[in-house]
């Protein structure tokens, strides 16, 4: 089985995890403010456990100046955030991190694109990018694995673009040869 690079238009495959939060007294800082909204609200969202937040110090404290943010996990990976001070206080966005209902919709549309390359009739969840929500690294690459009716496993690299706009693309590349152990 062999496949060939693909590149394929989603509209909307980032998470838009995102919260609003007011400046309080005991928050020094706009940027401290936000790193609290991360810590709290967004993590309660995206449900990956505890966050430990830094953000950059916003240029001014006008409304609509924007700032960035990264937030550790347990494990060591890293979430990115566009930060966003707003009327109500600031407002971050998920820059990195692709949702459960937009991966699997990742994986259908590449699970269609191999069956029309290949000829193969491939199982509806034939392609695993493993968990709900995904942490695309510093490349915007996560490795997927497809398996084809006589259940070979074949290495699936998705590199996403442009995650933080309205209407992100992805390529994917189907590694040549089965991993050894299928």
């Amino acid at each position: 089985m062999r496949f060939v690079t693909f590149a394929a238009a989603l509209a909307v495959v980032a998470a838009g995890c995102s919260a609003s939060g007011e400046f309080s007294i005991g928050t020094p800082t706009i940027e401290n403010a936000t790193e609290d909204l991360i810590e709290e609200d967004i993590a309660d969202q995206i449900d990956l456990g505890e966050l430990d937040a830094t953000c950059t110090e916003p240029a001014s404290e006008d409304v609509g100046t924007r700032f960035l943010c990264t937030a550790a996990t347990d494990d060591g990976q890293i979430i990115e955030f566009q930060a966003e001070i707003d009327e109500d206080g600031a407002f971050a966005e998920t820059t990195n991190l692709v949702v459960a209902g937009k991966l699997r919709e990742v994986e259908a549309v590449i699970i269609t694109e191999l069956e029309q390359l290949s000829g193969l009739d491939l199982a509806d969840d034939a392609l695993d990018c493993g968990p709900d929500l995904v942490i695309v690294d510093a490349q915007n690459e996560i490795m997927c694995a497809v398996t084809d009716p006589t259940g070979a496993v074949f290495d699936t690299t998705i590199t996403f673009k442009g995650l933080d706009t309205d209407d992100p693309t992805f390529d994917f590349v189907v590694a040549p040869d089965p991993r050894a152990d299928s």
